[in-house]
């Protein structure tokens, strides 16, 4: 019920998913087919994470939270064998959200981090609400970016560049991998690109200075969904 407290947990389908949060950092533990993950992601002193309400009436509303450029570590095991996974060459981004969307809602998001830096980046589904999720951090303290962006990509070629533009921020995006997700079930249905790849460009802080966001590793997606 609470963003970085308690535990959310699911089981079906041979899925077990735990994500366990505490003050000191979130633990996740998965089992399912082929797959099995052990992480913990530990939680800086004064790192910081983006909060934001997004309205849309006065009984409709989503609350996000997006915490970006958290340290990682701990195990996956595949089929092929074990991996360790350390917090010199990974980072953890988690998503925390409670509200009520509308039917049908389309939605871009983009998430990079490396050497003290990171972008959180988002679009479309917040147009016209007056918030954006947006904000650029520098050694986990946040800089949050009010302006809407404008985001350009081919939706015939995903693994072409992708530029994320806006007063404060001009970064291209170039992917090396595409994770296609869909669902049509009818009145319900899904269909999400997730690229990922390296990020390029600057974003400004707060007092105007620029931020080099080259060699930033993440992922830039378009998720629609009717729901």
């Amino acid at each position: 019920e609470r963003s970085g407290a308690g535990r959310a947990s699911v089981r079906g389908g041979g899925v077990t998913i735990d994500i366990d949060q505490r003050p000191d950092g979130t633990s996740l533990r998965a089992v399912a087919p082929g797959v099995e993950l052990d992480l913990d992601v530990p939680l800086p002193e004064g790192h910081e994470s983006l909060g934001v309400v997004v309205p849309w009436g006065p009984r409709r509303f989503q609350y996000t939270v997006k915490d970006v450029g958290r340290p990682v570590r701990g195990r996956i095991r595949l089929e092929s064998g074990e991996y360790a996974v350390s917090e010199t060459d990974s980072f953890a981004v988690l998503d925390h959200g409670r509200g009520k969307w509308p039917y049908s809602i389309t939605w871009n998001w983009a998430a990079g981090s490396g050497h003290g830096r990171a972008i959180q980046l988002g679009g479309k589904w917040t147009d016209g609400t007056g918030m954006t999720e947006n904000a650029l951090f520098v050694d986990g303290r946040l800089h949050k970016i009010g302006d809407e962006l404008a985001w350009s990509y081919d939706r015939t070629d995903w693994l072409r560049p992708w530029r994320i533009t806006g007063s404060r921020v001009e970064v291209e995006f170039h992917p090396f991998h595409e994770k296609v997700a869909r669902t049509n079930l009818g009145v319900v249905g899904s269909e999400t690109h997730q690229c990922f790849g390296h990020f390029s460009g600057r974003a400004r802080t707060d007092d105007g200075t620029w931020v080099d966001l080259d060699g930033l590793v993440g992922w830039a997606e378009e998720a629609r969904n009717r729901w």
